[in-house]
């Protein structure tokens, strides 16, 4: 017998079952109707679905998990292909069409079936929850999840004030059950992450969770909504917080507070609070038994991949007793030399009418908890057997009776935390003990918990507070006051690192410097200019006497001169902080240089200048243009595969000078260009340029402006191609048969209808280097139209074959309209939009700055992420934070949520409001959407405020060539530059179009 194999793929099926329901029943169903439908089984010829939804949500699935429904529609599918259910206003009316070869037949659904399904839309519908006034998204935890990032929180610690902070700052991430996991400082785990495909689970499931038992019967389960006794649960994500509150039907009321407690002197380096309270609704005595759960993470997770016998040997179970044998603290015991810095623990006080109390009870086996139940019914909850384990994996119980009045509450303070050797001196033998124990002995007062809340509240509002906006538009209003810059505030710190997908260990990398670009603003605004540099300092350690820098780091840096692009974002980094503060002498403070050893110093201004010699004298390639390396920006532009690191080139560059006697003379090879890499650097330049003139270095910057001036020359003459900058410049093919990559005619086209390719950052840098003519600014925006714009933004690049030139490159990692291949690179379409907006300004066609302009904001708006909550199931995404990419063929928001997108938005709305700090003052030069007619902004520079009202006609309206005026605190001023008052003082700005 001869069987014909037909392939399925699931990028390549064409025909839906929306759309095949739609042309069954298109004379029943309105065309504008929401579809939602599925397939019913591998044959692809039956196909059910419900129509006239609100949204599209996947009903139809849902319904199939109600058994009554389920026998129904399995029923009438035995006789018909198609089914679908129409829904109207009038639930009486709810109607079921089928369809038997062509013959269609109706009935009108029972009354209690049509009540359930209805019951069934709603709960899909309005499960996804609604973001509040405050910015907080309100979840009802039945509902099923968009994606797996929907439901998820972000904690930030706070070590402002103590030492590095960007790298033991304590980070968390928090689903709508509580589950997730929980880092100190750099990658140290302290909730153990859980290394699985499943993106759904970023720590391991018992983390954080707890139990309640009753006359020996378990009544509540915090990671199970489902138990027949939970009435209801709700979880609200808000900035730096979350809470989850449950009602159960024996008559409690559980709430749960989730948060990273702020840094104190002698305290842990990083602690996790979970407050749970208990509240009795009924009018009899409570004694409830609670349990809770975690697992410390390994300290050894690279051994996780290869060795888990080795992972779990390593480790024995450790607790801390009082006088009294209460467990002051459960913890885990490391062997290896390497393990002894890190502590990690878990401490619960419960808070009685007599004082609070400590567990007598506890387990250190996963095994002999769960038994042959499950998490959510383990065998072992009902008697902890106190045993010490002598082996892993960190799974920790305890437990503690409690009894509650009538109608009364009680509080248990939950604390997992690290007692670390990380920047502590001091750290001896007692440190661990000891600052357990004045944790214990703080926050076995009642009130403490709530006062390190309210800190850590206030934080983030004085953070948020640096810039208000009021536009008229309060979902933009509370999102761009409260959400976004939490975000950029969370990854300043935290950087690629963690969040709900990031389950492994990538260390903070050099370019990641930009966050600062965004959140330095507000740590001046709030008085933290030290903070700021300081934050700088950590990055401009990290380049190497010669320039090249560590690609990224953990204390220790990693991957020196690797990529190519890494040192110059030092400077526009550097730059912005001298413009806000005038603090010029940071270009003088003595810096570790890095790889240096023994350390080195040398000033800030000498590591730039090593930059700027390396991108601009040395590694630069046969048109002058800095070479790509490894790659650059685009860690998926892998072009030379015979690449060098920073430090190989080092060397050899030196037995160049060897054998030529010509030092400053360009590195020898036929590597490629970065034609980003060229705009960087001349931006870079240029902002030395500027931020030099105080040093009197009259001759370095006099050379550096003919270098500047050479390089726009170089751009101009190799790197444009007609119809837009090229992205690489090939130097190796000594047949011509490829010179550049991007723009028309390259041959490396994968689209056959396309004559080239196209990669977005090559329109963005042109301008924010000041490297584009106007008519080259038009000229790429036709281009962006007819080959990048898509519905759901700006792809990164066209259909591009760099399997053409090498291996290992986007387009042969990633499908097609997936990440760098073709994919919305959220990164990028945000430095595009900086870019539009900053061309809109200048150039000299009013059509050309209402195109730039309405392109812009167009962009901005598909990348806001609380537009997700209009079709959640289609683009999923988080609605409080943005995610890295969208997928350009279906609009998906696909993660990390970490990325340089919200830091770009920022700088995005930071060039459309128009504040700019120069040496000069602020300057004010807004460019609002053309339907906008007033903008209020409430700005805190730290040493002064202004409330800014911007006020035009419906219309485009620039500052360039519309007439206005600006009034400050009532009095005229010519031009649009504010002063940068340093009195304290509020100041009234008027801007009238």
């Amino acid at each position: 017998m001869v069987i014909i194999m037909k392939e399925v793929v699931a990028r390549k099926v064409k025909q839906s079952a929306e759309q095949s329901l739609r042309e069954i029943f298109n004379e029943r169903i309105e065309k504008q109707a929401v579809i939602d439908g599925i397939f019913y089984d591998s044959t692809y010829k039956k196909a059910v679905g419900v129509a006239n939804l609100p949204i599209k949500i996947p009903v139809t699935l849902e319904m199939f998990k109600s058994r009554e429904i389920a026998v129904l529609l399995d029923r009438i599918l035995e006789e018909n292909e198609f089914v679908i259910i129409r829904l109207t206003k009038n639930i009486d009316d709810t109607t079921l069409l089928a369809c038997n070869k062509g013959l269609i037949t109706e009935m009108t659904l029972d009354l209690e079936v049509s009540n359930k399904i209805n019951s069934i839309l709603q709960k899909i519908t309005y499960g996804v929850g609604t973001i509040n006034e405050d910015g907080e998204h309100e979840i009802d935890l039945l509902a099923p999840a968009p994606g797996p990032h929907f439901y998820t929180n972000l904690l930030l610690g706070n070590r402002i004030k103590f030492s590095h902070p960007l790298q033991t700052t304590p980070k968390s991430v928090v689903d709508k059950l509580g589950r997730g996991s929980f880092r100190s400082h750099a990658a140290t785990q302290v909730l153990a992450t859980r290394w699985d495909m499943l993106q759904e689970e970023n720590g391991f499931p018992a983390s954080r969770q707890f139990y309640l038992v009753e006359d020996g019967k378990q009544i509540f389960y915090s990671a199970n909504v489902t138990d027949e006794n939970i009435e209801s649960g709700k979880c609200i994500h808000s900035q730096n917080h979350t809470k989850i509150i449950y009602k159960t039907k024996c008559g409690l009321e559980v709430e749960r507070l989730i948060f990273l407690l702020p840094q104190e002197e002698n305290m842990p380096i990083a602690v996790e609070a979970q407050q749970i309270k208990i509240k009795n609704n009924t009018n009899r005595i409570r004694n409830i038994k609670i349990v809770y759960t975690g697992m410390f993470g390994s300290a050894a997770p690279g051994a996780l991949m290869e060795d888990v016998l080795y992972s779990n040997v390593i480790m024995q179970a450790k607790v801390l007793v009082d006088d009294e044998g209460s467990v002051m603290a459960i913890s885990s015991d490391y062997y290896p030399m390497y393990t002894s810095g890190d502590y990690r623990f878990h401490t619960m006080i419960t808070h009685t009418e007599k004082g609070s109390i400590l567990p007598k009870e506890f387990c250190t086996s996963y095994s002999e908890f769960v038994g042959s139940g499950s998490l959510e019914r383990p065998e072992g909850l009902y008697k902890l057997s106190s045993n010490l384990n002598r082996k892993g994996p960190g799974f920790f119980a305890v437990s503690s009776q409690i009894t509650i009045q009538p109608l009364a509450e009680i509080s248990i303070d939950n604390l997992t935390g690290l007692v670390s050797t990380k920047t502590n001196d001091n750290f001896d033998g007692n440190t661990f003990k000891t600052e357990v124990q004045n944790l214990i002995i703080k926050y076995s007062n009642e009130k403490e918990i709530q006062n390190a809340f309210n800190k850590s509240i206030n934080l983030i509002n004085e953070y948020s507070s640096y810039l208000q906006v009021i536009s008229g538009d309060k979902q933009f209003d509370t999102y761009v006051n409260k959400n976004l810059p939490f975000q950029v505030l969370y990854q300043t710190f935290v950087s690629r690192s963690f969040d709900q997908t990031q389950k492994g260990y990538r260390e903070i990398g050099f370019r990641e410097i930009q966050d600062i670009y965004a959140s330095m603003y507000y740590f001046i605004g709030m008085g933290e200019k030290e903070l700021a540099k300081n934050l700088i300092k950590e990055w401009a350690e990290k380049v190497f006497e010669f320039g090249y820098a560590y690609h990224n780091f953990f204390w220790v840096g990693k991957e020196p001169g690797k990529w190519s692009d890494d040192g110059l974002w030092l400077i526009q980094a550097v730059y912005r902080y001298i413009n806000i503060t005038g603090d010029t002498a940071f270009l003088d403070e003595e810096l570790s240089i890095g790889g240096s050893n023994p350390i080195k110093k040398r000033s800030l201004y000498d590591t730039i200048k090593a930059i700027l010699r390396y991108s601009g004298e040395i590694s630069i390639g046969k048109h002058g243009i800095p070479l790509l390396d490894f790659a650059d920006w685009n860690d998926c532009l892998k072009l030379d595969t015979d690449f060098i690191n920073g430090v190989e080139k080092e060397r050899r560059y030196k037995e160049q000078i060897a054998r030529t006697g010509r030092d400053g003379e360009p590195f020898e090879s036929d590597y490629s260009e970065s034609v980003m890499n060229g705009f960087l650097l001349k931006v870079a330049m240029d902002e030395m340029i500027e931020i030099g003139k105080q040093k009197e270095d009259t001759l370095y910057l006099s050379n550096l402006e003919k270098a500047s001036n050479k390089l726009y020359d170089n751009l101009q003459q190799y790197a444009w191609k007609d119809d837009f900058f090229a992205r690489v410049l090939f130097n190796r093919y000594k047949n011509g048969e490829f010179t550049y990559l991007g723009a028309k005619g390259d041959k490396l086209s994968a689209d056959p209808n396309k004559d080239g390719t196209y990669f977005l950052n090559s329109f963005s840098w042109a301008i924010l280097s000041n490297s584009a003519t106007e008519e080259q600014i038009k000229i790429m925006l036709e281009s962006i139209e007819t080959h990048l714009k898509t519905p759901y933004g700006l792809k990164l690049i066209s259909p591009t074959d760099l399997e053409k030139v090498a291996t290992g490159t986007a387009t042969g990692e990633y499908f097609p309209g997936d990440r760098e291949n073709g994919g919305i690179f959220k990164h990028a379409t945000m430095m595009a939009t900086s870019a539009m907006l900053k061309a809109a300004k200048m150039v000299e066609s009013d059509e050309l700055a209402r195109k730039l302009t309405s392109t812009a904001y167009w962009m901005i708006n598909l990348v806001l992420p609380y537009n997700t909550m209009k079709h959640p199931y289609e683009t999923c995404g988080n609605p409080r934070f943005c995610t890295q990419y969208n997928n350009s063929d279906t609009g998906e928001n696909i993660g990390p949520t970490l990325s340089g997108t919200s830091t770009w938005l920022t700088l995005s709305l930071f060039d459309a409001f128009g504040v700019e700090y120069t040496a000069r003052g602020i300057e004010i030069n807004p460019i609002l959407a053309e339907e906008q007619e007033s903008l209020n902004l409430i700005l805190k520079t730290g040493k002064a405020s202004y409330n800014i009202m911007i006020s035009k006609p419906e219309g485009f309206y620039r500052m360039k060539d519309s007439l206005y005026s600006i009034k400050v605190d009532g009095e005229k001023i010519e031009g649009n530059i504010l002063k940068n008052f340093e009195d304290g003082k509020e100041h009234n700005v008027e801007i009238i179009f």
